[in-house]
């Protein structure tokens, strides 16, 4: 019996899952694509209101996780980075993610006063989600982390796919919780 529970506890402490990362929530306050008057050679400008909720799980037994660097997401359109924003900063090893506990990090991206310049395919692209009340991007969300009674740091970089619904209504449009299980908004290692 000592035997058996000396190699479990040995082997709880060895064998470590990577963190899971999840968004959830975002909500789209304000979306507003403005096209150039003419045909001139100013590109379409997107101004947004953005706010996001990540939520960093350890999915261990045993070994706790502490982030060793800043945590931060960059927002993309149609694979090209517009925006980047700070989660959480930098080393917080007082502040330990439990065993099969979550950490949420919550920032606000906006584009008051520079509203970012689109190409000709991504304004298309806009122009098209929003026909069909959805606004889609991506989330790159990376950091680093160490796990309790290992050596070495674990960098990791995720990217998350978000849908969000538009509206014509002057409140917030908002989604909750994007489940790991749902294909098209899980978040996955880059």
């Amino acid at each position: 019996m000592f035997v058996a529970s000396t190699v479990l506890f040995v082997w709880a402490h060895s064998d470590f899952d990577p963190v899971e990362v999840t968004v959830e929530e975002a909500s789209l306050e304000r979306l507003d694509l403005t096209a150039p008057a003419g045909h001139g050679t100013t590109p379409a400008s997107l101004a947004y209101n953005l706010s996001l909720a990540v939520a960093v799980r350890n999915p261990n037994l045993l070994i706790r996780v502490w982030r060793t660097a800043p945590l931060d997401a960059e927002l993309r359109l149609a694979g090209r980075p517009f925006a980047a924003v700070r989660l959480a900063g930098a080393e917080e090893r007082d502040q330990l993610i439990r065993p099969m506990r979550s950490a949420v990090y919550r920032a606000a991206a906006a584009s008051e006063s520079a509203p970012v310049a689109l190409r000709g395919d991504e304004q298309a692209e806009v122009a098209w989600e929003s026909a069909f009340g959805l606004f889609w991007l991506e989330v790159v969300v990376s950091g680093e982390v160490h796990y309790q009674l290992h050596p070495r740091r674990r960098s990791f970089t995720v990217r998350c796919p978000l849908r969000l619904p538009l509206s014509t209504a002057p409140a917030a449009v908002a989604f909750a919780r994007f489940e790991g299980t749902l294909p098209p908004q899980a978040c996955m290692y880059v």
